[in-house]
């Protein structure tokens, strides 16, 4: 019991220290080679050494300092390579343990435990400390040739601390907790290990392990644990996508022949976000907005230290690219850029796009952002859909956010596209990787004729105008209420993470990044249907409604507001106002000095002749400091969502000295920014006063004085206009309350595109939902699934293997979906009809007989032609949904197709009741489907 004697030679030595002085601990200097202790578990430090231990060992020990290693020694590569082995083996155990105990109360550890019934096996024995919830206790495990000590503990619901020769395992039920904990919080090995600690000596469970109790263990058994539930994650998994694919070729082969094509995304998508990648009809052109909306952001707050070092490979990440493609992404990026520049006709002038470049620190790909010295991984580039469902990650390794990341994730992500697909990407950049993929051949035609740029909604208004016209995705058609800000909440569920990550190996930090965006995936899947009815609600209810107000308010007809908005966005006359205004700002900044010292305007500004002279020394004063009030206006904005943010996180708190700093700049800006407004508004009523209608120059608008005002104001992005009109003064230019309608015009036309989007989701979400339904329900009547069920609610004719119990559980959790997820424009009555089809395709798959009849209506083919090219559809209430039977809420859904439901409001100013010329085209259902499914083809 060597095991037995060394810890009572421990103990008698700690008991010593004070007893004997005369003690002599020689200490040494560490070697270069020495072996990293971080990586090296106490019971494997016993595993390597136990061996040296003589029956009487002395009480004079060699303590060796160690250095901290960057690279992992040939010790710590054996001992991950001992895991990776043990991981598969244990697959077996942990799903009999969990068919064994799911909905039942904790089992009670016998003080021997065995997993082998064979009597001819001769059982070793082993003492194992164990920890549990409220104790930690000696257990005997008896293992044997059939049943290895690491099965015989997990088969018991503990998990060894090392993969050979264990010496304290750790109960599952306690790692599944913290699993769950670190799910809502972040990695906290060194608080568990305190924690159960004072728990235990509160509990008078002491011993001698409490010495240094088990952080090393423990988050070695936290580590592989999780491991461990990846790999049966991933097996499950792999079993359910093969009923999946078996229903599609059924699904194919029962098609209606003739029928239009349909095009799928690849599974992964699917399952991260169906919302968006469930659909099968692609094409819609990105001049109408697109099939799919993504997001990319970069954040360099995800920093790691290079002094941390790193780990042997142990996690295949499912997010993050892999190094080696984004690299060689970045070398094609260096080849394409010393070639010439090809011919491509710009969508916005150089100039705009190159003051863009220069505003936004995430276009210089060389500004350093973090000291290279310092850390080797500078920070994370994230992929989202419009959904704020992370796709896929790009770990940043150069001093920038050089545009080989983003280019890497686009192109990895349309591989998973079908060849139709189209896609919308909003960027805080958008406009500079446009031009940079127009001018060379980063990506093949395939993808950027497929592809669209966008600005996120926050930083759009920092771009040029000129760009704004184009990548706003608040004027663009067909992006609805997309903001592309789903970066900013992605970041604020992952601050939690960044102090862990700067001192954990590398290899861990992208497994502490990859599992945290794993289980925010699965949150935000399950939300998919609350994020649709608040959409509804707060986006479309609460903006829609605001912008008719707005409309009501404006006293413009809504013909002449959108007559004026498309003559006047795309017309010579507004290009050339634009650069008059940058050559009028341009001479400002170049003679401003000498105006103001000379009042000779008029040989200086030639256009400015017959204008009355102190008009035009206000107006360019007026100018001058609506320029100084934008600047500091953003930047108090900024500091104010700080606060407001606290670092991307509403629950998040700043720590006190930065948030006494952030609110002591505020502070001390604020005055200087507030007179400077008050300043401009004095501008602004002495210009009033003097100003002559025939002199062709709008009036500047007051500013409000109070931040949260001023903050919502458009006409604080307004210039003022120093020039005179060309002709007739357009109406938007010289009315406040036109160019209030044509912002509200703009709400309302977003809003109603958004609805349409939000319907198109909502059949997207359905449809997934009986499909993954179908493939669990024909899982578990499977014989290779076949296992006891131990639910009593759930009668599954079967009987068999462990990986029942993981889908049982799965299919519960999606059946209690179809609540969550049904909303008005995809009602209950739908899913319901969902879990009938699946019932049905999965018992007929199967081999029996189906147990019930339902009616059934075919796809139909509905041709409505438009002869005046825009329909307008009233904005529904999520609040207010009217009651129908479920035949007709199923024909509703069927003629109403992408639409969803909608109500009519009689009070709308708009004509609903032109006349529609319709021809509906029914295709009798396949009389094979039909049968199959014992369904009445005369009830279609």
């Amino acid at each position: 019991m060597k095991r037995r004697r060394l810890l009572d030679a421990m103990e008698r030595l700690m008991k010593s220290q004070h007893e004997e002085p005369h003690l002599q601990l020689s200490v040494q200097a560490a070697p270069p080679d020495t072996v990293i202790m971080e990586h090296m578990d106490a019971d494997n430090l016993v595993e390597f050494h136990s061996e040296d231990v003589d029956e009487q060992p002395s009480l004079e020990i060699s303590v060796t300092s160690v250095k901290r290693r960057i690279i992992p020694d040939q010790p710590t590569n054996s001992l991950y390579k001992n895991w990776i082995a043990l991981i598969p083996t244990l697959v077996d155990p942990v799903l009999r343990y969990f068919g064994r105990t799911q909905g039942k109360a904790l089992e009670t550890i016998h003080p021997v435990i065995s997993a082998c019934g064979e009597p001819s096996c001769t059982p070793k024995r082993t003492t194992m400390m164990c920890l549990f919830f409220d104790r930690f206790t000696s257990i005997d495990v008896l293992s044997c040739t059939c049943s290895t000590l690491q099965q015989v503990l997990v088969h018991h619901g503990l998990f060894p601390t090392a993969p050979s020769q264990p010496r304290m395992a750790v109960s599952v039920d306690l790692l599944s907790f913290y699993r769950a904990l670190f799910e809502r919080s972040c990695d906290a090995i060194n608080a568990l290990a305190s924690a159960l600690k004072n728990h235990y000596s509160r509990r008078v469970f002491q011993g001698e392990v409490i010495q240094d109790p088990f952080r090393r263990g423990l988050g070695y058994a936290v580590q592989w644990y999780d491991i461990l539930q990846v790999e049966v994650e991933r097996q499950v998994e792999m079993v359910v996508q093969q009923h999946c694919d078996h229903i599609a070729k059924f699904q194919v082969s029962s098609r209606v022949p003739n029928s239009p094509s349909l095009t799928q995304c690849a599974p992964l998508l699917v399952q991260r976000c169906p919302a968006c990648f469930a659909g099968i009809l692609h094409g819609r052109s990105t001049d109408e907005g697109g099939d799919i909306h993504v997001a990319m952001d970069g954040n360099f707050h995800h920093r790691h230290r290079r002094a941390a070092g790193d780990c042997p490979n142990f996690y295949d990440p499912t997010y993050f690219l892999p190094k080696s493609f984004v690299d060689t992404i970045g070398r094609h990026i260096d080849t394409q850029r010393k070639r010439p520049v090809k011919s491509h006709v710009p969508l916005v002038p150089n100039e705009a796009v190159d003051q863009c470049e220069n505003a936004y620190e995430a276009a210089d790909g060389k500004k350093q952002k973090a000291a290279m010295d310092s850390f080797d991984d500078t920070g994370i580039m994230a992929l989202i859909c419009r959904h704020d469902i992370p796709l896929f990650f790009a770990n940043i390794d150069s001093p920038g956010e050089q545009q080989k990341y983003s280019v890497a994730l686009l192109h990895h992500f349309f591989s998973f596209l079908p060849p139709e697909a189209t896609v919308v990407a909003l960027y805080d950049i958008g406009c500079v990787l446009a031009r940079t993929l127009s001018k060379y051949d980063i990506l093949p035609i395939s993808i950027t004729s497929r592809l669209r740029f966008a600005t996120t909604a926050m930083h759009a208004y920092g771009h040029e105008w000129a760009c704004q016209l184009v990548y706003n995705p608040r004027i663009c058609v067909g992006l609805g209420l997309s903001d592309g800000e789903g970066t900013e909440r992605l970041w604020s569920r992952l601050v939690r993470l960044i102090g862990v990550e700067r001192t954990s190996s590398r290899q861990r930090r992208l497994w502490l990044i990859d599992r945290q965006a794993v289980a925010i995936a699965s949150e935000m899947r399950i939300d998919l249907g609350d994020w649709i009815k608040r959409r509804l609600r707060r986006g479309i209810k609460e903006q829609g409604s605001a912008a008719q107000d707005a409309l009501d308010r404006c006293g413009v007809p809504i013909e002449e507001l959108q007559t004026m908005l498309e003559k006047d966005m795309a017309s010579d006359d507004t290009l050339e106002a634009l650069e008059s205004l940058e050559r009028g700002h341009d001479r400002l900044m170049n003679k401003v000095e000498a105006l103001y010292s000379s009042l000779n305007v008029h040989d200086r500004f030639p256009e400015l002749h017959g204008i009355n002279l102190e008009f035009v020394r206000i107006l360019l004063l007026a100018r001058d400091l609506k320029m100084n009030v934008h600047k500091r206006a953003i930047a108090s904005f900024f500091e104010w969502d700080k606060l407001d943010r606290a670092v991307g996180g509403v629950q998040q708190a700043l720590g006190t000295k930065l948030h006494q700093q952030t609110r002591k700049a505020i502070s001390k800006r604020q005055p200087a920014l507030m007179t400077a407004i008050r300043r401009f508004n004095s501008y602004c009523e002495r210009l009033d006063s003097l100003y002559d209608t025939s002199w062709g120059i709008p009036l500047p608008s007051p500013l409000p004085t109070k931040l949260a005002e001023l903050r919502s104001d458009p006409g604080l992005m307004e210039d003022v206009w120093i020039t005179p009109s060309l002709g007739e003064v357009p109406r938007w230019l010289d009315d406040t309350s036109i160019r209030d309608g044509i912002r509200a015009l703009l709400k309302r036309d977003r809003c109603r595109e958004e609805q349409v989007r939000l319907g198109v989701e909502a059949d997207n979400l359905c449809r997934f939902f009986g499909n993954e339904l179908a493939a669990l329900e024909l899982a578990l009547r499977s014989p290779k699934s076949e296992l006891i069920i131990f639910s009593t609610s759930i009668s599954h004719p079967s009987l068999g293997e462990p990986f029942a119990v993981p889908l049982q559980q799965r299919h519960a959790n999606f059946i209690r979906l179809q609540t969550r997820w049904s909303n008005c424009l995809a009602s209950s009555v739908r899913f319901t009809n969902e879990v009938s089809k699946a019932v049905a395709i999965a018992t007929t798959l199967s081999g029996g007989s189906p147990n019930m009849m339902f009616h059934w209506i075919n796809a139909s083919t509905l041709v409505v032609p438009d002869s005046e090219g825009g329909d307008e559809l009233p904005i529904i209430d999520p609040d207010h949904c009217p009651q129908v039977d479920s035949e007709k809420a199923a024909l509703a859904d069927v003629l109403e197709g992408e639409m969803g439901a909608l109500e009519l409001d009689d009070d709308d100013s708009t004509n609903y009741g032109r006349e529609v010329n319709a021809v509906i085209c029914w295709n009798l259902p396949d009389v094979r489907l039909s049968l199959l499914l014992g369904i009445d083809a005369d009830m279609s």
